[in-house]
């Protein structure tokens, strides 16, 4: 299944008891089709953030017609979650082990424009930088720092403490870009996997940087240093998970 959701209605993907998540959504929404498979998911997101081309999937015994999974997902779940489009796909498919890249978009504004809200970190932001007025952030700078992060790289610094094995991941690319038409800017990241909260606080540094509060070599030099980070992480609301791209065949869609 390819599936979007609005993020602010779920405490992450993973099920978690008493909670509201996209899994459990999911999975109560495929019982009155008498299954209730183990989903596998490309991207785990956390509690807030937004997916737009999320891909799960699951093996059943039940022959089931894919319009008619697609129809009871979106009949049983609340407008916050759509399945887009629903397949039979060959049996070795796997919907996190067989992705080659995740793409993930983060929207900030200065203040964000109308429609935006709930997906995009608004700035001023007294939390994250007290004192700081909303200003045009430098775009150059802000991209020198993120492009230090492409690459394979030990991402350790950027990490949730304590809670990953192995921390080395490649970015395949990223893009910084300012709107034309209001004060929002964008940065796409796209990787072949992510650490837990290694996007919001890339982001959140990269951001420090166009303020002024830090030097484009900040991102480098934690990655170099191995140091961990100790800014502002980025807020969940502005992350969307954009795209997962496979091998050529392998779904019925472009990643």
């Amino acid at each position: 299944m390819r599936i979007a959701y609005d993020g602010g209605a779920f405490r992450g993907f993973q099920r978690q008891p008493g909670l509201p998540t996209v899994e459990e959504a999911l999975l109560r929404a495929l019982a009155p089709l008498g299954i209730a498979p183990r989903l596998e998911v490309a991207a785990r997101t956390d509690a807030g953030v937004h997916a737009v081309a999320q891909v799960v999937s699951f093996a059943a015994r039940a022959d089931l017609d894919p319009g008619g999974l697609r129809e009871a997902v979106n009949r049983g779940t609340s407008p916050a979650l759509s399945c887009l489009a629903a397949w039979r796909t060959d049996p070795s498919f796997h919907a996190r082990a067989s992705a080659t890249s995740r793409t993930y978009l983060y929207v900030v504004g200065a203040p964000p424009p109308e429609g935006f809200e709930g997906r995009a970190w608004s700035l001023p932001d007294e939390r994250g930088f007290p004192g700081v007025e909303a200003r045009e952030l430098d775009l150059a700078a802000m991209a020198e720092a993120l492009a230090a992060a492409e690459g394979e790289h030990d991402f350790s610094g950027f990490a949730r403490p304590g809670e990953q094995v192995g921390t080395v991941r490649t970015l395949l690319r990223t893009r910084a870009e300012r709107a034309s038409w209001a004060p929002l800017w964008t940065f796409e990241l796209e990787g072949r996997g992510f650490l837990r909260a290694q996007v919001r606080n890339l982001v959140g540094t990269v951001v420090a940087v166009g303020l002024g509060l830090a030097p484009a070599t900040r991102v480098a030099e934690i990655l170099r240093d191995r140091g961990r980070y100790r800014g502002v992480r980025a807020p969940a609301w502005g992350l969307t998970l954009l795209r997962v791209s496979y091998p050529s065949g392998a779904v019925p869609f472009s990643g």
